[in-house]
């Protein structure tokens, strides 16, 4: 099951590819946007969806990846210490790669402030997908109680699915970008999870 998820992540990311970055289809895009300012975009929520975007800011990501593969490796987590440094720095390089290969502008009229670089993908939906993924498939790998795994497992999830859906609301993303940056996070975790299983078992 999980490999179809695999392949329907990958077939959506080049589906996504070709409807708004090769075509420039932006129908959908711009539907979106205009039905978050419409029923979503609220001056009372906006600072907690600027509070979140920072969870996988760039400074954010350059301090938790060292900090967690140092505490890997002080407590002997040698090959999650490795997962982990393959992981996000596979991540930030496949995200430069393709943000250079198609150089999609970002939205012109962003809701607080305007950021540098290419808009596809969404790196934070990326980066966030490959972070918070790896935690929770340490937590699985956990011995923690069933119940306790899943709680932790869904917090970690949600909380990257709501920096996604914080570039859509402060406009600094295209939902598209967002939506493909999921696929390619998923994607490459999938990836790694399968090799890592394969030839390097982290609960070995």
């Amino acid at each position: 099951m999980s490999f179809i998820f695999f392949l329907g992540a990958l077939f959506l990311f080049v589906a996504i590819t070709n409807e708004v970055v090769l075509e420039k289809e932006q129908e959908v895009d711009l539907w979106v946007f205009k039905f978050f300012k419409t029923y979503i975009i609220r001056n009372g929520l906006t600072p907690l969806m600027y509070a979140i975007t920072h969870f996988c800011s760039t400074v954010f990501v350059q301090l938790v990846y060292p900090f967690l593969i140092v505490m890997l490796l002080i407590f002997k987590y040698y090959r999650k210490a490795i997962f982990t440094f393959v992981a996000g720095a596979g991540g930030m390089i496949l995200i430069y790669l393709i943000k250079i290969f198609f150089q999609r502008p970002r939205p012109p009229y962003p809701l607080l402030y305007k950021e540098s670089g290419y808009s596809f993908p969404s790196g934070h939906a990326t980066l966030s997908f490959i972070l918070y993924g790896t935690l929770a498939y340490f937590v699985w790998l956990s011995n923690f109680p069933k119940t306790v795994k899943i709680l932790m497992m869904f917090f970690l999830m949600l909380l990257s699915l709501s920096i996604g859906i914080s570039r859509i609301y402060l406009m600094v993303h295209y939902p598209s970008d967002v939506l493909a940056g999921f696929c390619l996070g998923y994607s490459w975790l999938f990836f790694l999870i399968y090799w890592f299983r394969i030839k390097y078992p982290l609960s070995a």
